[in-house]
């Protein structure tokens, strides 16, 4: 059946289940209801790790980076590429809570950044700390709560730096689920 917002539902219960002095509701219109209701509220996420001790040639643009594992990738909402580190959410719309956390070595005075992008387009979620030696391991997170009424939709973090560094990453993880919509 659809996901849909919990507008759609109440509209969608309003219009089937009139009172039944006719015999208007029928079991095609209650199974379609409660079809609907199960994949609005049905939880489905996507979580991702990267690689401990890669290292990654970051410049001073956002860029991405490659993921190691797919912990979970729950069809037919979620699909995952782990080579540009993006988690694609299908079914829309939906809102989505996001967390990524990661830990990374650069080398001294470096700034190294994470934003979280969406459909391609850089986000306000981000994390930054500035290494204080070369064998300093920083630890960047965020979490984030995104609406989308698109059908498909691109979740991404990438990386930069203040002048191009290599930056090693390790014990990352990032981790997109469905949050029921009230409405769009």
């Amino acid at each position: 059946m659809t996901r849909k917002t919990v507008t759609e539902l109440y509209t969608q219960a309003t219009n089937s289940f009139a009172d039944n002095v006719t015999g208007a509701i029928t079991p095609v219109l209650l199974r379609a209801f409660c079809l609907d209701f199960l994949d609005t509220i049905r939880p489905s996420y996507a979580a991702i790790t990267a690689p401990n001790g890669t290292s990654k040639a970051a410049t001073t643009v956002y860029s991405s980076f490659t993921w190691q594992n797919v912990v979970a990738a729950q069809t037919p909402d979620y699909s995952v590429s782990l080579a540009s580190g993006t988690v694609t959410r299908g079914n829309g719309p939906a809102s989505a809570r996001i967390f990524f956390s990661i830990d990374a070595q650069a080398p001294n005075n470096t700034i190294t950044s994470f934003a979280l992008f969406v459909n391609g387009v850089e986000t306000s979620w981000t994390s930054s700390n500035t290494s204080t030696s070369a064998t300093d391991v920083q630890s960047y997170a965020f979490s984030a709560v995104t609406y989308n009424a698109d059908l498909d939709i691109d979740y991404q973090v990438r990386i930069k730096v203040n002048a191009n560094n290599n930056v090693v990453l390790s014990n990352g993880v990032l981790v997109v689920e469905n949050v029921p919509v009230n409405t769009n």
